[in-house]
């Protein structure tokens, strides 16, 4: 299956669960895009990754989403980039795919199952199939784990600061997303 993963981060803890889906897919024989969207400010940890662009989306069976949890919503860049949707939605473009969504914040309690239900207000106008994480698997039952919704991740204030935890919850929802989506096929 083609995999796209789409992610903005400033701190480089998004990137770090970005780049946990990616690898551990391609160790699954999928094929894999990563794409970030763009900082208003670039960060440089993040320039090498490809920019997002909306024909990433067309060529995708599966989509993994992410963002730094900002007040309960996305980023600025992630949802200029979805605002920008209009023509594929229109035209069926985003419907069928699957869908799911990861997120870090500096703090506990900064918002994360509000940002993942945000990311699902937008899927159900596409149409698109929400793969939650589910409390289906034991990465889900661990102290920093347990959001049902999708994977989050508090790793503070520090960049580059995601646990170990939080990078195995996220290959599950991987093998997660990838089983559904083969199952439907």
């Amino acid at each position: 299956m083609k995999i796209a993963v789409i992610y903005h981060s400033l701190s480089g803890n998004v990137h770090l669960l970005a780049q946990a889906a990616a690898t551990h897919a391609e160790s699954l024989g999928h094929e894999v895009a990563v794409h970030r969207l763009p900082e208003i400010e670039e960060a440089e940890r993040t320039a090498e990754v490809h920019k997002a662009a909306l024909e990433d989306l067309v060529d995708a069976d599966i989509v993994l989403w992410g963002t730094p949890g900002r007040y309960g919503s996305m980023s600025a860049p992630v949802k200029h980039f979805i605002d920008q949707t209009l023509p594929l939605h229109l035209r069926s473009g985003l419907a069928n795919k699957f869908m799911t969504t990861f997120v870090s914040t500096a703090t506990n309690h900064g918002g994360q199952e509000s940002t993942v239900l945000a990311f699902n207000n937008i899927f159900y106008h596409w149409g698109a199939v929400i793969v939650p994480a589910g409390l289906t698997g034991p990465e889900q039952h661990t102290p920093l784990n347990g959001n049902p919704y999708g994977i989050s991740s508090v790793s503070g204030r520090e960049p580059d600061n995601v646990p170990e935890e939080n990078l195995a919850a996220m290959r599950y929802l991987v093998d997660r997303l990838v089983s559904i989506a083969g199952g439907a096929r």
